[in-house]
């Protein structure tokens, strides 16, 4: 099955407003040139600022507010996820990016684990909403060092989404990057837990360049794993043909058959988010 192709259109389910002038542009010209025929947002300059500009200055810094208005002049190609960061906001945010129209949040950096029950509030808001959460996973660090911050990958392994999904099952929930360092467990929450998903987005020579064929047969065996992973990018839209090329090669080399990566592609992505 070639990507893109009728019966297939593709969903890019993690990918980041760049704080670049015409970056929304820019990005819907690669989805028609590639066949992607939705795209999740996610500012990324509340934690940072200028990331992957690669085209003239940056403009921004570009938040929820910025987010929320070009989704609304792009309706039927982007959705937006309401960026927070847990620990640093209260719940009634979750209401505002509701009323914005984000149809997602995006969570990172927590200042306490995710699934501290400090932040249930939070996720209890987004299950009334019934917006999904793509929490990321795994070591990050930032371009720079930010004192002060809190900055603590520890608060952000997979293990710590297991108590939101037992005190939230309706709640849909995305592990972004299969957790990176810590892929197994977040492959094994998917495989047990119902309303946990993940996607095997990040960057063309990050986590997942090292990784063998046989390494990710043996990481995704269970016969149900093409229903829990979404297609997501994480690049700039300058490198999104390389993305999905990268990960094609992944779900064909473990032996997916055009039905199942079309779920990966496409079908889990629509069943989350809706097909408006």
């Amino acid at each position: 099955m070639e990507l893109g192709e009728r019966n297939c259109p593709i969903w890019d389910a993690h990918h980041h407003l760049v704080s670049e002038a015409g970056y929304a542009d820019r990005l819907l010209r690669e989805m028609d040139r590639l066949g992607v025929a939705r795209t999740g947002l996610i500012p990324i300059d509340p934690i940072c600022p200028g990331m992957w500009v690669a085209h003239g200055a940056a403009v921004g810094p570009l938040g929820n507010a910025d987010l929320a208005g070009i989704v609304r002049r792009h309706a039927d190609r982007f959705w937006g996820y309401g960026f927070l960061r847990p620990g640093h906001c209260e719940p009634a945010e979750v209401d505002r990016l509701a009323e914005m129209g984000m149809t997602g949040l995006k969570f990172h950096l927590p200042l306490k684990p995710y699934g501290e029950p400090e932040h249930f509030e939070i996720y209890a808001r987004a299950e009334q909403y019934g917006l999904p959460c793509l929490f990321h996973t795994g070591v990050f660090y930032p371009p720079g060092p930010m004192p002060g911050q809190g900055i603590r990958s520890e608060n952000c392994r997979p293990i710590h989404l297991e108590p939101i999904a037992h005190e939230f099952p309706k709640l849909k929930i995305i592990a972004a990057h299969l957790g990176v360092c810590w892929t197994e467990e977040a492959a094994t929450l998917c495989r047990l837990i119902p309303n946990i998903y993940a996607d095997i987005s990040g960057s063309l020579s990050g986590w997942r360049s090292n990784k063998s064929m046989e390494w990710f047969r043996q990481t995704l065996y269970w016969p149900e794993a093409h229903k829990k992973m979404v297609f997501g990018s994480d690049v700039h839209a300058d490198e999104l043909e390389p993305a999905l090329e990268a990960q094609r090669r992944i779900v064909e080399g473990i032996g997916w058959t055009a039905e199942q990566c079309a779920d990966f592609f496409c079908r889990n992505a629509e069943q989350l988010f809706g097909r408006g």
